[in-house]
């Protein structure tokens, strides 16, 4: 240390504690705790604890300093010391002493300067730290510095040079303004303008003047100031006074500036700049006045327009070139004059500062090595310039440079600086002395050398280019890519190697483009090969060699070249090794192998197993793409084999795999159509051979499902262009061995190393929505389940279920890049899009048109439409354009719900939907939810579309609880009309929580509570709502209560599985994020659940809900609005867009048509629903009386596989006729499953036949559409694409929804009709007997629910007889206006005349129908109407044999019924009539009796040839008389017995039968 320690003062240290803690920076207190600053401001207390003024105090300590009496003092870190300077406070301090330790080769850790007031006693004791602004106080810097700690004898020189540089920086700043007089009395002396404006320039802060001096020629100094004056400094050599003497003499330009050779101490570490004025006395120099100092930041920086001197120097070079100031040239002098060291510059003649500013100016045009000298004034110093380009100037080029120089020159280096220059180059500053015997050497041989030393490795590239075949483009490569090489690289390689490498680089088309090189060395062991890796990007060796690895290869090393530092891209070498393998042979397929290794790891194939399959097995890559899109595809259906069983599988039998390939291109390679069949069949023989000698099961078993993928494959676009961005394979699902159940009609397979995808369609003419998928491994299995429940939601609308879902797999982290994931998202979608479309039929003008290089193996297949699921909910529009983009035929019907859509969340017609079973549940209770009060409990929020429009509902709902994935909202006792309308306004909010609801308007005890919170508090009001005694509950404990508590309905609205059946476990449901909240449903207490959203409930709960009397249908059947309103604008689109595309319709207006048609739309579609749900409650109705025929139904779909019993949730026989002994029947979710599976299995019937053709139908077509669209586009919608399918569907639901579910098909069983019969006589009974318009006018009336209910089964009843008839007395296949045409005039006769020709047995039937509906409270109008159907029972049969008979109607109904009367038979046909059977067996059987006997009687009748039909029927009696006796007596027996049994009726009508045959 200077000095030895003194004795602290606890306030001084404070003071400065406090000044160094607040005076560091953010970046100097890291590591610098309290205890640090502590040790700092007592080292620094110390240090400055005695100081004369004028004299600076140093320490330097590698100790820690001495502790004081608290031994706070704290040692510095490791290999540092610390140094502490006092000194009187002045400019240049801090970077003259950083200058100064850098010099020495120490970095600086931290470096702290407060500037202080302080107070010192004449001896120079510190006595205090004054306030900033104490008057008069004396200002002292003090630094702290902590720097690399250094040994002694570098301390000590440290020591000696610092006070050195205080000296020199005290000196200079000492004298500034006598040094600044002195400057501005040279420049008034100076006669020569432009000289005299360059000082007045430097005194307008653009010089740093550090010292003045005097000189005579005999070297005496006088006048010296700052450094000047300091012993020892001396700043020019008596030979360069004597040269400056003359300089002037020789009439040299004022003033002189040359360089120093010193470096100053003050500021900047740089040669001094000197300026040198001389002083006349008449004509004689007698002195040199000279100036010590540095040019400034600006002064350097300043244009040359701004520098006197230089700006004479520029106008006269644009003089002398003619340059345009404003124009290229000029403009590129300017340049060279600004960039160019000014301080330098300016000491140089015109001639030398033209030839620098001319060749600065080429290099910018054409960068390139160059080198320029130059001689300061009186030759003291030879500047070099030299440019080279950036990469190739590294610390051995400059020295090798400077050591040419010096060696040419004979000079030393003095200093030298780079700075980095425009176009790629660096600019290499030199400065040499010549004073001691230096000379200026050839600047052309220079230059030459440089060329050679820069540039001798470019001609050789140059020439190897030409050799390698680029010999028209050899210059221009070898100029940009030979000299970008580094060094290594071209000591490792030669010309040749690098031309090659260059040509490889150069071919890269993009920034993510890759290329591969294979070769080997002649040294090289047998299975050692190697491989060059191009790319424009880094490739890590975590990506590369798991690549070679899954070729087969192992990675031995690697070595890395930049090129130009990676902007020309980049080369990776490595040694490969093919274990047990001979090289050589994948050298002869290396094009090949190349090929599939770079668009591996390119991305454009995926880095997996089968890439061995290349090298080991010889295959072509786009056979191992084939084997791994479908072994993807098998996994998807889950077989068990494991991709390195598969891979290695096809190894091994890698003719069979060949085979494999042969014969999917044989079936699906356009180039094959005219001999494919043959060549399948050539290779399936092959792989039949071949198989046969596989022992290993497993093998056969994987190889045999590869056949049968490849044969189930109706289309793929593996050979059309599409397939260059992802691969499609359409699927016939049934050739497909193992698949699970349900079986799709038809799938669609995607795959691409970016996106997988699957799309499941359970018939040709289906709908549903596309997914995004999380589920990477089994997303088939995902959206096979999502398409079985789209199946039986699609019940109501004409498609049948479609399902697709797609995997992004580069999808970024969205807790990173939202927008990238998004994006990724999106194209994966348009991907998935397109590739679907690349298989898909087109209809151009009505005719289909298959897609080009496709091979078709199925026939046309033109509908194809997609809707919006989970995470696709805004991408409608992505998908219409696309279609769009390919004139798809279906334009922007093809995505529902874009732009120009339907709108479901601002119609809310998938909760209006839902609401409308909500109001059948609570009305067949009883109960009005429109008019009187219902507790509501619910999932969801105000912000969500169900949820939040279905809470808008009703404005008697008093929303008690409800919850979402946010909060939990609780309002015990809720004002309805106020609760509705703050529910309102959350509603039309952009966006909003439970959080922004109204806590006013909360009733007592309620909140909303975030679900983050630990626990939640109940209050007695909201422990009453729920049930529940506990005080408080953590939120999903409280969520489970709320789900379990006492309210009238429950209303899902939002996402998440939340009530289970007791029998299930969490793992059965699949959805773990709810595990912790779900509840069984044989805990609810709720009275009805709502199921606006999907999957709140598992379908085994919702069964057990229902068996412990809740009232639910099922999520398929209360949210079906929303995928019947995008069908009905599929539907709406599909024959408006024809009238576009011919001309008919602008665009505009019929987007305007679909807005005006909203409202229509929607009551279409909530027609749909009130009647779906309606058909629910009809076919409820039954209870454990219909149990046995539901069971026969459900073995009737089994059979004809249209349903699955276990996957839908369906119980065993034994189980469902069990509860008969309980008295209940199927449940409304179990009949809901039937309900739709019913409407299905009608619908494909109805498709089949010819039904939907007949011109009859066309009101039935016409009804689907809005009143409007009937008025103005009659004729788009006759002639629509799906007329026969939307005929199909309306009648389907209409059947089903109005007759029930055994009905229609045991009629079919019956009467061994087809479905498509049976339809076409259920449309011929509802004309004849105006059944529609009375079901409508039922619809309508006010009435209790139980008799409309009994209204709907009594007619269902009468439709069942009256449709039998009609199946009998038509011929198959007779459509319904031609049966209308043959029947309605025999039919009105009958029915104008009805009352007076009933038997006393149809009327007592008919009575008992009309009481027992008006005991119900059933309108009696409305029963005079229905009672109708059974007056009428028999009169199409008696309308058709009149006809027939050309006989009056009412003659033959007499005949009839006297016949019926005469015999018994009358009787015997009410009785079956009015017995209901639960076994279905016996209710065909007695169902068939009644029927018979009204035909008996009817071929009885036939027989009198049309003649007096009475008088025959009197004739047999008279002649039967005897037998019909006897009959009679049997009829009365029965008649005695008080319930007559099936056994008993079935026998009479026998005897019946046998009577009448007579």
């Amino acid at each position: 240390m200077t000095q030895s320690a003194q004795p602290k003062s606890a306030a001084v240290e404070e003071a400065l504690r406090t000044a160094l803690a607040q005076g560091a920076l953010p970046g100097e207190r890291e590591g610098f705790d309290d205890r640090a600053i502590a040790g700092a401001a007592a080292f620094l207390s110390a240090t400055a604890a005695t100081r004369m003024p004028g004299t600076p105090a140093i320490a330097i300590d590698t100790t820690g300093g001495e502790s004081g009496p608290d031994n706070s003092d704290t040692v510095p870190a490791p290999r540092t010391m610390r140094i502490a300077i006092a000194n009187d406070d002045m400019p240049f301090l801090v970077d003259s002493i950083a200058n100064s330790l850098a010099q020495a080769n120490l970095v600086i850790h931290r470096l702290l300067h407060p500037v202080l007031s302080v107070s010192r006693d004449t001896d120079g004791t510190l006595k205090a730290i004054l306030p900033p602004d104490a008057p008069g106080a004396r200002r002292e810097s003090m630094i702290y510095i902590e720097a690399d700690r250094a040994d002694a004898k570098v301390r000590r020189a440290l020591e000696q040079e610092l006070g050195r540089v205080l000296a020199h920086v005290r000196a200079a700043v000492a004298d500034w303004p006598a040094m600044q007089q002195a400057l501005r009395h040279d420049a008034d002396t100076i006669q020569e303008e432009e000289g005299a404006a360059l000082l007045r320039w430097f005194l307008s802060r653009n010089l740093t003047q550090t010292g003045y001096e005097r000189r005579t020629r005999s070297g005496k100094a006088s006048g010296q100031l700052g450094i000047c004056a300091l012993s020892g400094e001396q700043l020019l050599a008596p030979a360069t006074i004597e040269a400056a003497f003359a300089w002037f003499e020789e009439g040299g330009r004022t003033p002189l500036i040359i360089k120093s050779n010193r470096s100053s101490r003050v500021h900047r570490n740089v040669l001094i700049d000197v300026i040198i004025v001389p002083v006349r006395e008449g004509r004689e120099i007698v002195a040199l006045s000279i100036h010590a100092g540095m040019w400034t930041s600006a002064g350097l920086s300043a244009t040359p327009e701004k520098v006197p001197m230089l700006r004479s120097a520029l106008t006269a070079l644009m003089e002398k070139f003619g340059f345009d100031p404003g124009g290229h040239a000029g403009k590129a002098l300017s340049h060279a004059l600004t960039t160019l060291p000014h301080d330098i510059l300016i000491g140089f003649d015109r001639e030398t500062l033209e030839r620098l500013a001319l060749t600065f100016m080429s290099l910018s045009d054409r960068p390139r090595p160059k080198l320029a000298l130059a001689t300061s004034a009186l030759a003291r110093h030879l500047y070099a310039f030299v440019w080279l380009p950036r990469d190739d100037l590294s610390t051995a080029r400059r020295i090798a440079v400077q050591d040419m120089l010096a060696n040419a020159s004979n000079a030393a280096v003095l200093s030298w600086s780079i700075a980095l220059e425009e176009g790629g180059l660096a600019l290499l500053r030199i400065t040499l002395d010549l004073r001691d015997g230096g000379m200026a050497p050839d600047a052309d041989a220079l230059d030459r050398e440089l060329q050679r030393m820069v540039r001798g490795w470019l001609p050789a590239v140059e020439a190897s280019l030409a050799e390698t075949g680029e010999a028209s483009r050899a210059a221009a490569l070898a100029q940009r890519y030979a000299n970008a090489f580094p060094m290594n690289y071209r000591n490792g390689a030669g010309p040749i190697e690098a031309a090659i490498d260059i040509g490889q680089l150069h071919r890269l088309s993009d920034e993510t483009a890759r290329s591969v090189r294979l070769y080997r060395n002649e040294d090289d062991a047998t299975a050692r090969l190697r491989l060059k890796l191009y790319s424009n990007e880094p490739i890590a060796l975590s990506e590369a060699v798991p690549a070679f690895e899954n070729f087969g290869f192992r990675a031995i090393e690697e070595m890395s070249t930049p090129v130009d530092r990676g902007a020309l891209g980049y080369i990776q070498r490595f040694v490969l090794e093919l274990p047990g393998s001979d090289a050589n042979s994948v050298l002869g397929r290396a094009d090949v192998v190349q090929t599939a290794i770079a668009t591996v790891l390119q991305g454009t194939a995926e880095n997996d197993r089968f890439n061995e399959l290349v090298v080991t097995a010889g295959l072509d890559p786009q056979a191992v793409i084939l084997f791994r899109a479908l072994y993807r595809y098998l996994r998807q259906t889950g077989m068990a084999y494991g991709m390195a069983t598969v891979a290695e599988t096809l190894r091994r039998e890698a003719d069979i795999a060949r085979a494999l390939v042969r014969l999917f291109f044989a079936l699906h390679d356009p180039a094959q159509r005219s001999d494919g069949e043959a060549l399948a069949a050539a290779a399936q023989a092959d792989i039949d051979a071949a198989l046969e000698k596989v022992s290993a099961i497993d093998e056969d078993r994987i190889l045999r499902l590869f056949r049968a993928v490849i044969v189930a494959t109706l289309r793929t676009n593996f050979f059309a262009p599409a397939a260059k961005e992802a691969l499609a394979f359409k699927l016939d699902s049934a050739k497909v061995p193992g698949l699970p159940a349900p079986l799709p009609w038809r799938e669609v397979w995607v795959y691409s190393p970016r996106v997988e995808g699957i799309h499941l369609r359970a018939g040709p003419v289906a709908r549903g929505g596309l997914r995004w998928s999380d589920r990477r491994d089994d997303f088939r299995t995902e959206i096979l389940g999502l398409m079985k429940a789209q199946r039986v939601k699609n019940a109501v609308i004409v498609p049948t279920g479609a399902k697709g879902g797609f995997y992004p797999k580069h999808l970024p982290n969205p807790a990173t890049d939202r927008d990238a994931w998004l994006s990724e998202g999106t194209e994966s979608y348009r991907i998935f899009i397109r590739t679907l479309l690349s298989i898909t039929d087109n209809l151009v003008s009505g005719k289909v048109k298959h897609p080009s290089g496709v091979v078709i193996r199925d026939g046309d297949d033109p509908y194809f439409v997609v809707a919006a699921d989970k995470g696709t909910a805004t991408f409608s529009d992505v998908a219409n354009s696309i279609a769009q983009d390919r004139k798809f035929w279906l334009g922007d019907a093809f995505a529902s719900g874009g732009s120009n859509g339907y709108d479901h969340k601002a119609m809310g017609i998938t909760a209006r939907g839902a609401w409308l079973s909500v109001q059948r549940h609570f009305a067949e209770m009883g109960t009005d939810v429109q008019s009187e009060p219902v507790h509501v409990i619910g999932c969801g929020d105000m912000s969500g579309d169900v949820f939040g429009n279905g809470m808008l509902l009703s404005k008697a709902i008093k929303l008690v609880a409800a919850f979402d994935h946010r909060h939990i909202f609780l309002d015990p006792n809720p004002d309805p009309a106020k609760s509705w309308d703050e529910r309102a306004r959350l509603f039309a909010l952009p966006r909003s929580s439970w959080d922004d609801y109204d806590k006013a308007l909360i009733s007592a005890g309620g909140g909303v509570f975030p679900r983050s919170m630990k626990s939640i508090p109940l209050t007695p009001e909201v422990q009453a709502v729920l049930g529940v005694t506990d005080s408080e509950m953590e939120p999903t404990a409280l969520i489970s209560a709320i789900l379990r508590s006492p309210a009238d309905l429950l209303w899902f609205g939002g996402i998440g599985t939340y009530v289970k059946a007791a029998a299930q476990s969490h793992s059965d449901v699949g959805d773990p994020a709810n595990d912790r909240l779900r509840v069984n449903a044989e805990e609810l207490k709720v009275k009805a659940i709502g199921e606006g959203a999907n999957l709140g409930i598992t379908q085994a709960g919702r069964i057990a809900f229902a068996l412990a009397g809740g009232r639910i249908n099922t999520d398929f059947i209360d949210n079906s609005a929303g995928v019947d309103c995008s069908d009905n604008e599929v539907n709406i689109k599909i024959a408006l867009n024809k009238e576009m595309i011919e001309g008919r319709l602008t665009l505009d207006d019929r987007n305007a048509l679909l807005v005006r048609m909203t409202d229509d739309v929607a009551a279409l579609v909530l027609e749909d629903n009130r009647l779906q749900a309606l058909g629910l409650s009809i076919a409820e109705r039954g209870g454990a009386t219909n149990l046995a025929s539901y069971v026969r139904l459900i073995e009737t779909f089994e059979g004809s596989k249209q349903l699955d019993r276990a996957v839908e949730g369906l119980a065993s026989n034994e189980q469902l006729l069990r509860r008969a002994q309980d008295g209940k029947g199927l449940t409304r979710p179990e009949l809901a499953v039937l309900l739709s599976t019913a409407k299905l299995a009608l619908q494909d019937a109805i498709e089949h036949g010819s039904l939907g053709e007949d011109p009859g139908m066309g009101g039935e077509l016409a009804a689907a559409f809005p009143k409007e669209m009937q008025a103005a586009e009659a004729d788009a919608i006759a002639d629509h694409q799906l007329r026969r399918e939307i005929v199909a569907t309306k009648l389907a639901n209409r059947i089903v929804n109005r007759l029930g579910l055994i009905h229609p098909f045991e009629l079919a069983e019956e009467e061994g009709c087809s479905l498509a019969d049976l339809t076409s006589a259920f449309v011929i009974a509802e004309r004849l007997f105006g059944v529609r318009q009375l079901w409508d006018d039922i619809d309508a009336a006010t009435m209790a629910e139980d008799a409309r209910l009994a209204l709907f089964g009594h007619i269902a009843s009468g439709m069942r007889a009256q449709i039998s008839d009609i199946l009998r007395s038509l011929p198959t296949g007779t459509l319904p206006q031609a049966g209308v045409d043959a029947l309605a005039p025999g039919v009105t006769v009958l029915a104008a005349q009805v009352d007076s020709l009933l038997t006393h047995e149809a009327i007592r039937r008919s009575g008992l129908v009309a009481d027992t509906l008006t005991t119900l409270g059933a309108p009696e109008a409305l029963v005079a109407r229905a009672a109708m159907l059974f007056k009428l029972d028999g009169a199409v049969g008696l309308a058709q044999l009149a006809a027939r008979l050309k006989v009056g109607e009412v003659a033959i109904t007499q005949a009839f019924t006297h016949l019926g009367e005469a015999v018994g038979i009358d009787w015997v046909q009410s009785a079956a009539a009015r017995m209901e059977p639960s076994d279905p067996w016996e209710r065909l059987l007695i169902s068939g009796v009644a029927r018979d006997m009204q035909q008996v009687r009817l071929d009885f009748l036939a027989q009198s040839g049309g003649k007096d039909v009475v008088a025959f029927v009197d004739s047999w009696l008279e002649r039967q008389a005897p037998r019909i006796a006897q009959f009679k007596a049997l009829v009365k027996r029965a008649k005695s017995v008080a319930v007559p049994n099936v056994a008993m009726l079935a026998e009479i009508a026998g005897q019946a039968r046998g009577l009448l045959g007579r």
